[in-house]
């Protein structure tokens, strides 16, 4: 369990800096207007390791109140699988919203696990 906690939060800060890179990515685009395949990569790595940090963190903070907000991850993630197979779009303001739950959560995990924010 001790390495698994240590993998948690090597993973953290990747996910952190993947979701990072790709808001200013998808910012970047709005404001030229053009589309960068870059961009596309960074929101592919953002949401591939977002997912198995989420499985990983269900794990290891099982006994924590911020499980929570992995529950609620989880459930998100399923919503948009189902989604995705069915067919069903989804408005993009909904992505924005994500991106930045990512954003600030991974941000707060970082910050709890280097001692910056207390409980």
């Amino acid at each position: 369990m001790v390495k698994l906690r240590k993998v948690s939060k090597i993973i953290d800060v990747f996910v952190f800096i993947a979701t990072t890179l790709a808001i200013a990515g998808v910012f970047y685009e709005g404001m030229t207007l053009k589309w960068y395949g870059v961009v596309g990569v960074l929101v592919i790595c953002m949401d591939y390791s977002f997912m198995p940090a989420t499985i990983i963190h269900l794990i290891v903070d099982r006994k924590e109140k911020i499980i929570w907000f992995h529950i609620f991850s989880m459930v998100m993630i399923m919503i948009a699988i189902v989604m995705k197979i069915a067919g069903i779009d989804y408005p993009a303001i909904t992505l924005v919203l994500w991106y930045f739950y990512i954003w600030f959560l991974y941000g707060a995990l970082n910050l709890k696990a280097f001692g910056i924010l207390r409980r």
